[in-house]
């Protein structure tokens, strides 16, 4: 290939999947306490590079907007649908008596909301080609097994790793706490804010390292499974109850499209992990089933009971948009629930809109699967699926839109969803988002012949 030809495909590549990587890169390598100090908690890396993405995303639709009818119009609906009502909600939060802290939080808050936009819009329009696409997923899957293994080495060797690091021009939060304990076990969290978080993404990320190791390639097998193992390893020794409930909701999503034997393997394999666990972690077994069978009468599952009447309070107050999305700040209560904790901040409107997003992310994946005759592309569907579903469960277990890894990785995994969709029922058939080299081959049309 001749140089000025090798420039052009290089160009040609510099595209969604491209700033979708720098994304990944500073989500998961980035320590989420870190920030650009004058920024404040407008300052984490990713987050500045997620609003850049729907900035870039909108000024590509303002020069070309896209055909009618091309994608999935649900998840963009519901989208939308979620930002209006946030957005409302925020308008709420300023026509009431408030302070200034809760101004500030609120303000944040909705850049949040325009962030998480960014990752998923750029994702639903911008991924131009299977190829591309299976290239986005690799890099999810290699993001998610470096998170499984620096868990799991934080685990083995009781030092956090990553804070003795420092990057220049970012400065850590010190009020976060490091590694946790319970019953007597070291609970990691990877580059994450907290051990509850670390298990939430992970758990949502395995079903994808799992298909991802199921499609046929040249890669040794030992390499192919090890994020997988990883990952599923880390979901034990986070030593959190959440993380093993959406996990093994994952599983049982992701094996509901496999063949019997396919089912028999997976269940073989999980209960490896836990065989080799019990040897490695003498007593780590009994920790997790004191997980369940203590439950009634754990702390945190009290305090989560406990906060139905204290939200029910507010929620009577602004029972359509909330008191404004943010501004129910931590020192007055944490519920340990997304779910209530929206209902208090964006009222039942806001609610629903978040619903809506998640069931139409899910349905744009089962909607793949039954679309594509190609196994792995069905496989890759029902994994993102599964990791929606996974996260959906988890959002009731902790209040999920609080941790920046968690939700940038869960509205990823939508986007991802509606790309796959996309690319299967219209084939590739729009201008990817990015430069375009004209001499570059013609789209290849979706496996179905679409």
């Amino acid at each position: 290939m001749d140089l000025s030809r090798r420039d052009a495909v290089r160009r040609s590549q510099l595209d969604a999947v491209s700033a979708l990587t720098v994304y990944l890169a500073t989500l998961f390598l980035v320590e989420s306490r870190l920030v650009i100090g004058p920024l404040g908690g407008a300052g984490r890396p990713a987050f500045l590079v997620a609003c850049a993405s729907l900035a870039w995303w909108a000024y590509h639709h303002v020069q070309r907007p896209l055909p009618t009818g091309v994608g999935p119009e649900p998840l963009r609906r519901a989208l939308l649908a979620m930002t209006v009502a946030f957005l409302a909600s925020f308008v709420a939060a300023m026509t009431r008596p408030i302070t200034g802290l809760e101004s500030g939080t609120a303000h944040l808050g909705l850049l949040t909301v325009l962030s998480w936009m960014g990752v998923a819009l750029l994702t639903l329009d911008g991924v131009p080609t299977f190829v591309r696409m299976d290239t986005l997923i690799t890099r999810v899957v290699v993001a998610g097994a470096f998170l499984g293994t620096l868990g799991v080495a934080q685990f083995v060797t009781g030092d956090p790793l990553v804070r003795a690091l420092s990057l220049p021009g970012l400065v850590g939060d010190d009020a976060l706490p490091g590694l946790g304990m319970r019953n007597g076990f070291t609970r990691p969290f990877g580059t994450a804010l907290h051990p509850i978080e670390y298990g939430a993404v992970i758990s949502m990320l395995l079903p994808l390292a799992i298909s991802w190791a199921h499609r046929p390639s040249a890669r040794p097998w030992l390499l192919s499974w090890a994020p997988a193992a990883l990952m599923g390893f880390g979901v034990v020794v986070s030593v959190s109850r959440s993380a093993l409930i959406c996990a093994g909701a994952a599983l049982i999503v992701v094996a509901a499209g496999w063949q019997p034997r396919a089912r028999r393997m997976l269940v073989a394999a999980v209960a490896g992990i836990f065989v080799f666990v019990a040897i490695a972690v003498p007593g780590m077994l009994g920790s997790i089933r004191g997980l369940f069978v203590t439950a009634g009468t754990d702390n945190s599952v009290a305090s989560r009971t406990g906060s139905y009447p204290f939200a029910w309070e507010f929620f009577e107050t602004a029972p359509f948009f909330g008191r404004g999305y943010s501004t129910f700040l931590p020192m007055y209560r944490i519920f340990d629930n997304q779910y209530l904790l929206l209902l208090v901040e964006v009222g039942v409107v806001g609610l629903v809109t978040v619903l809506a997003v998640l069931v139409a992310g899910i349905d744009a994946a089962r909607r793949t699967r039954r679309l594509t005759s190609d196994p792995v592309l069905a496989e890759h569907a029902q994994a993102l699926a599964a990791g929606l579903v996974g996260g959906s469960l988890g959002l009731a277990f902790y209040d999920g839109f609080s941790f920046p890894m968690a939700t940038g990785v869960m509205f990823l995994l939508l986007g991802m969803a509606g790309a796959l969709y996309r690319l299967v029922r219209y084939g590739e058939v729009h201008e990817r988002i990015g430069p375009r080299d004209d001499s570059s081959p013609e789209p290849v049309p979706a496996p179905d012949g679409t």
